[in-house]
């Protein structure tokens, strides 16, 4: 609990209050008042809060400060019992002047106590305390990404996923590079109308894509809207680094691929001679080919060894949405799962995983060949190659979107199993041709 009462041998008394300021977002700012010599007097504490969990004073309890019920979860917790921490190092700071005040008659260069001098003392020891930090972009991106790593996705009520994290720190290093290269220092400053003309060519220049530079640019605008909240940014040139990404071609299993690929025979020797046999591969032959059938994100069928499996079908919750999906079993799925006895295994690490699927693909002699597009340096590229060198991790979830959609499932009931919440964004998975859009209406037409 806060204490908000500073008093020095009967000398010096003084009552500090803390109050939320809104800010236009979800947190709020927490401002120290007081009065002295009948003048209000107010300096922002730099810290911030979600109004629902700050508690004001009553009748019972003195002192507003962030509530501690262990019901908040233990990252909620941990950081309202921060913004307590800092209440009080700040009432710590009002005490130190109030010993001044009150032994000013001892002191040849004494401190009067007025508004002016409390306000000077206390902004000096709270930002120069926190100087380092706040003057430096770096120290206070990285001491965001740190804080970040322990929050809660409002949405979701889960803490946020370590690629998230993953990206911030991609971003900051990003940033880093760039102003190394350009020999220009890393200032606030730096972030005006100029810098994404500057910061995109460079970026350009590195062979990046178009939406490596969007997803750039939106990550830096998290950063600097909290800068900005926390008053260490003026300039409003952040709000327009345009952070659209750009549609991407890629490459879907049809169902006769999906086939080619579970009808590997692991103990042929052909096949044997070609793959290192202390490799888990046929495990992850198994785990992409039940992703095709389900639809699920990487991050869930990575570990399906928890699943719930109740009358022919599978009840997942997913990682990233914190959603229940319900999810009918293949045939082929579930065979799969006969095959270990109910339970299944959990895949290999992710890079490994991406490399045995691409040799099933291979195995499988899923070779056609593709030419995908994409901007990458300012330029339209595109890309030649079989099918299998395209493949990714996310084809599972994609070929099951298209292919359920090739069959005339409705969109909105492929949307229920895949988790997505608009349209819009579903869409984006089809990977469908004009050829095949055009058969889709001929056999509309055909009834």
């Amino acid at each position: 609990m806060v204490e908000n009462e500073v008093s020095i041998n009967g000398r010096f008394s003084m009552k500090i209050n803390f109050n939320l300021k809104g800010i236009g977002g979800k947190k709020s700012q927490i401002w120290l008042t007081t009065t002295i010599n009948k003048e209000r007097v107010r300096a922002y504490t730099g810290l911030l809060i979600e109004p629902e969990f700050w508690i004001k004073t009553t009748r019972t309890q003195v002192g507003e400060r962030a509530s501690e019920d262990s019901a908040l979860g233990n990252v909620q917790l941990k950081y309202n019992k921060g913004i307590n921490k800092g209440l009080k190092k700040i009432l710590g700071y009002c005490h130190e002047y109030g010993i001044q005040v009150s032994q000013s008659h001892l002191m040849s260069n004494g401190m009067e106590h007025n508004a002016k001098n409390f306000t000077n003392f206390i902004n000096g020891k709270i930002r120069g305390v926190e100087a380092n930090t706040r003057k430096n972009p770096v120290e206070f991106i990285n001491a965001y990404i740190e804080r970040k790593s322990q929050m809660v996705n409002k949405d979701t009520q889960r803490k946020i996923v370590n690629g998230t994290i993953y990206n911030h720190r991609n971003a900051l290093k990003r940033l880093q590079k760039f102003c190394e290269d350009k020999h220009i220092r890393l200032v606030w400053e730096l972030f005006n109308t100029q810098l994404e003309e500057r910061f995109t060519a460079w970026m350009m220049s590195k062979n990046y894509t178009a939406n490596t530079i969007a997803s750039q640019y939106s990550i830096m605008k998290v950063w600097l809207s909290e800068a900005e909240i926390q008053g260490l940014i003026t300039d409003k040139s952040f709000h327009r680094y345009r952070t659209k990404c750009q549609d991407v071609e890629n490459v879907y299993l049809t169902e006769e691929d999906i086939n080619k690929i579970y009808a590997i025979n692991f103990e042929d020797e052909a096949v044997k001679e070609q793959i290192n046999p202390r490799e888990q591969i046929e495990i992850t032959r198994d785990l992409f080919v039940v992703a095709c059938w389900t639809g699920l994100r990487f991050g869930d069928w990575k570990d399906l060894s928890g699943a719930n499996i109740i009358n022919d079908t599978m009840i997942v919750h997913t990682h990233k949405t914190n959603t229940t999906v319900v999810i009918p079993l293949h045939p082929m799925v579930k065979d799969i799962i006969a095959k270990y006895n109910g339970v299944l295994p959990k895949s290999t690490h992710k890079t490994h995983t991406l490399k045995h699927i691409r040799k099933c693909a291979e195995l499988a002699g899923i070779n056609e060949q593709v030419s995908l597009g994409r901007v990458k340096g300012g330029q339209s590229v595109i890309r030649t190659g079989t099918k299998s060198q395209f493949i990714m991790n996310h084809t599972a979830r994609r070929s099951f979107a298209t292919n359920m959609y090739l069959r005339g499932v409705p969109s909105i009931s492929i949307m229920a199993i895949t988790g997505h919440t608009t349209e819009a964004n579903f869409l984006k998975y089809i990977k469908v041709d004009k050829l095949q859009h055009a058969k889709i209406v001929a056999q509309a037409f055909a009834h």
